[in-house]
């Protein structure tokens, strides 16, 4: 059996029109070609990437239902799709494959098979028993396709995929599900073996591309193993610089570059103009590919806030070119209009209106790329287009018009982030924040030069207000009356972006019921000395007591180096009763491990690597770090909820940034809504008591 090389899709710009064309997802996986030969159930299986590299050791379960498909019709076939990462049933991004696709190891690769299953999205097809289809019309191909699929042996890990004769429909449910893109292509079409087709487009609907690794800087500060990724790509066969990243990595995948990187480095620059680094720089061999998600191209050819997404082996380092631009808008309803006033009051109700359905659905509904209505995108164009010009400017939300400024300021000096990326990010994440945050006092610590200058505390709310910020005053019986910034609405929200909060810190409790709070804070802050597996260690042991007082708690990380859990209580709770709680939580917490945690108040009386368990957060007034705020560390990091199986010794909170939280909350959905939308019940707290 021959092995061809698929047929390759050209970049474009618009949505072709007319009956001709039809549409499909941009699968965000690896492109295979999948042979199955001869006639009986013993024939081979096989998995070839695009660039004909063996994947077939490190996908099991889809060679076992290739297997079990091929023994069912009892012919050979060849077929055209894309592997991709699957949870509950959903596709996740291309990063979530990195365990998988380059390992070798027989444990690690039965592991996975468990634990990261994927599945094959098919798309095409070349051969059908001995009858080649390359030289049949698409439509034609999708009639065999479509027949070897629907046989009694249908799997989930064979799926057909998706095909719309609606160009503009499939591009806005790209939006919402937030693929990668989609792909037009013509009916009358064959299929051109290892060519690039203008019968083919993909239509990208965010920047992202592959680029050759040329080098890489040396760590600084607390990083390990490699600082940041020196990236270029080809033209005319010689290497351009396109810029550098540090962003995206977890520790696993830094160790893994870095072994990859050491063993070919060598003593020259291969690129045509030697960069200037920040740090000492070391050059290899241009052979590693990796894929790559950034803002924009700069003036001067070089990427703006690039993001390392994995290591691609299915493409050859020399095929890698800087891609035309695609970035597909989604055509906008007639009768839509910018961030419509209705629309962000029902952001404010969102616990009320969806207790009676998950998160996990409102993840779809309301997802990241498009989080600010139909229109949303405006917001986020709006605000990037200020950025560009590196003026002030006025973005219209609702009926409030707010001016921003300086939001080409970098904020996070590591990663080169800037405030206009916070804006935008809190924009992207509203509907969750705003749910979280309505009608809660917010204390404001600014930072208006970035979060490595000067930074002040706020309660009180400024004296020039723009109109349609929400300011109310807050009383209550020994607490003095102010004026104070109340969250729950985008223009509020982006207002204290704006002013430079980076975090929202709202109190635990409502305007409403001021003396009452909505959950119970346990506070585990690490000693100068202690790990951040330490910290994990010690939030297994609060769930332990979680679990002996029959209550439940949702963790998350605080987003710099502890992590917070918090307790869901039901009403009529006042403050000094959630103290009390916390306070009880923290006692038998520290009872069950007295060596690695403490609730001693003094820092100096404190063990230095012990982890200190902090119940007092719960005071009327006092607040931790909001859960999707993000913080003021050196890079954006966001306090980010998690399942309590996510808490291990290799959890690293520094990769959970404005980057990856989008596209975390669209697939697995809002972990904070679904563990806080039932209350504890106290009786196990009392009867403890």
């Amino acid at each position: 059996m021959t092995k061809p090389s698929p047929m390759l899709a050209t970049v474009g710009t618009d949505v072709p029109a007319g009956a001709d064309w039809v549409f499909e997802p941009k699968y965000d996986g690896i492109r295979i070609l999948a042979f199955a030969a001869g006639r009986s159930a013993s024939g081979k299986v096989a998995l070839l990437s695009r660039n004909g590299l063996d994947k077939t050791k490190q996908f099991p379960e889809i060679v076992d239902a290739l297997r079990a498909l091929h023994a069912k019709v009892k012919r050979a076939f060849v077929i055209d799709g894309e592997i991709v990462a699957m949870h509950n049933g959903a596709p996740l991004r291309f990063q979530e494959l990195q365990g998988r696709m380059h390992t070798t190891d027989v444990g690690a690769i039965e592991r996975h098979r468990n634990d990261a299953p994927t599945a094959l999205f098919v798309f095409d097809m070349l051969m059908d028993g001995r009858q080649s289809l390359v030289a049949e019309p698409w439509q034609e191909r999708r009639k065999h396709l479509t027949a070897l699929l629907h046989t009694p042996v249908r799997s989930k890990t064979l799926q057909l995929s998706d095909v719309s004769d609606d160009g503009i429909k499939m591009l806005r449910q790209a939006h919402r599900r937030g693929w990668e893109g989609i792909i037009a292509k013509r009916r009358d079409a064959t299929y051109a073996v290892g060519k690039r087709s203008h019968a083919w487009i993909k239509l990208k609907i965010e920047r992202r591309q592959e680029f050759v690794v040329g080098g890489w800087t040396e760590p600084r500060n607390s990083r390990e193993h490699l600082g940041a990724l020196l990236l270029g790509y080809y033209d005319h066969g010689k290497l351009i610089y396109a810029g550098h990243t540090g962003t995206g990595f977890d520790r696993a995948s830094l160790r893994d570059m870095s072994a990859r990187l050491s063993r070919i480095e060598r003593k020259t620059s291969p690129f045509t103009t030697t960069p200037r680094t920040n740090a000492p720089a070391h050059w290899t061999r241009p052979d590693v590919v990796v894929e790559i998600r950034f803002n924009e191209w700069t003036a001067d050819g070089k990427l703006r806030q690039p993001v390392f997404l994995g290591v691609r082996d299915d493409k050859p380092a020399r095929e890698v070119v800087h891609e035309p631009e695609s970035m597909v808008k989604t055509p906008q309803r007639k009768s839509a209009r910018v961030l419509a006033k209705p629309r962000v009051a029902a952001w404010a109700s969102l616990k009320t209106e969806t207790r009676s359905r998950s998160r996990r659905n409102i993840a779809r509904v309301l997802p990241m790329s498009r989080a600010v209505g139909d229109d949303g995108d405006r917001l986020v164009d709006r605000l990037s287009e200020i950025e560009r010009h590196g003026a002030a400017g006025v973005i219209e939300v609702g009926d409030t018009a707010l001016t921003v400024s300086n939001l080409d300021k970098v904020f996070f000096p590591d990663s080169g982030h800037t405030k206009g990326d916070v804006l935008r990010y809190y924009a992207r994440v509203a509907p969750y924040v705003l749910a979280i945050m309505a009608d809660r006092p917010l204390v404001l610590k600014r930072f208006p030069g970035g979060v490595t200058g000067p930074s002040f505390y706020q309660q009180r709310a400024p004296l020039d207000v723009p109109r349609g910020v929400r300011v109310q005053v807050v009383s209550d019986e020994g607490i003095k009356t102010q004026e104070r910034l109340i969250g729950g609405d985008l223009a509020t929200l982006l207002y204290v972006a704006q002013l430079g909060a980076v975090s929202i810190d709202p109190w635990h409790s409502r305007v409403g019921s001021i003396e009452y709070a909505d959950y119970a804070i346990v506070d585990l802050d690490p000693g100068p000395r202690a790990p951040f597996a330490r910290v994990v260690e010690v939030a297994h042991v609060v769930r332990e007591v979680l679990d002996g007082l029959k209550v439940h708690g949702v963790p998350k990380t605080s987003g710099a180096s502890g992590i917070h859990v918090a307790l869901p209580l039901g009403p009529g709770i006042p403050n000094d009763g959630a103290r009390m709680i916390a306070e009880l939580v923290a006692t038998l917490v520290v009872e069950r491990a007295p060596r690695i945690a403490t609730v001693e108040r003094s820092v100096s009386a404190r063990a230095s690597g012990a982890v200190y368990v902090d119940y007092l957060q719960n005071i009327r007034g006092k607040t931790v770090a909001g859960v999707y705020s993000v913080r003021a560390q050196r890079t954006p990091t966001v306090s980010t909820p998690l399942r309590w199986d996510e808490l291990t010794a290799d959890l690293d909170p520094r990769a959970h940034t404005i980057d990856s939280i989008p596209e975390r909350i669209h697939m697995i959905g809002d972990l904070w809504a679904d563990g806080m939308r039932t209350p504890n019940t106290l009786t196990g707290i009392i009867g403890h008591g």
